[in-house]
């Protein structure tokens, strides 16, 4: 037989194993909810007020500037917000979420936000991660789900957050509505 045959039936076999082989190790995983929603809660850490347990969200400063900077710049604020199904403090909880958001803009007031909510409560049990920008002026903040884990292996899409309620008065709280539409 003349060399370009055996190298044809070479081929022929290697790729009808290698089909084989990557058919065999496939693994399916579970699918998820599509939707899911939840309330974020958080309170600032006030320094007249504290009391460790009247705030879940502390900041820190950036160095000192020395150009003007009214909107904070570089503030960076880390929380462990308790996350609930309604829109109470009081509601039934859900777990928390856990993370970070810096304050990334000059001129106005825009967050990159990045955190895990920890779902501990209810038929649905593991994390979702999600990060994006969030500027206060937009009725509606788009975030990006970029994993997740337990229920939620493998989620990916997006968060849609309204703001419920917002009170400026030290030490500052403010309650997010999150509405999640997850493929997998």
């Amino acid at each position: 037989m003349a060399a370009s045959t055996w190298i044809l039936i070479f081929v022929a076999v290697h790729l009808t194993l290698a089909a084989h082989a990557s058919h065999s190790c496939k693994r399916k995983l579970p699918c998820g909810p599509s939707k899911f929603e939840f309330y974020m809660h958080n309170t600032v850490y006030n320094p007249a007020v504290d009391n460790r347990n009247y705030f879940n969200s502390i900041y820190g400063l950036p160095p000192n500037v020395s150009f003007p900077n009214p909107i904070g710049f570089g503030v960076m604020n880390t929380f462990e917000d308790p996350l609930t199904r309604g829109s109470s403090n009081t509601s039934a909880p859900l777990g928390k979420a856990q993370g970070f958001y810096v304050i990334d803009t000059f001129n106005e007031y825009t967050l990159f936000h990045i955190f895990t909510a920890n779902i501990t409560e209810g038929d649905l049990k593991g994390t979702i991660d999600i990060f994006g920008q969030m500027r206060e002026v937009d009725p509606v903040r788009y975030l990006t789900v970029v994993g997740g884990t337990g229920a939620f292996l493998g989620a990916r899409g997006l968060a849609s957050s309204t703001r419920v309620q917002i009170d400026r008065t030290p030490p500052a709280k403010w309650t997010l509505y999150f509405d999640l539409d997850l493929y997998y």
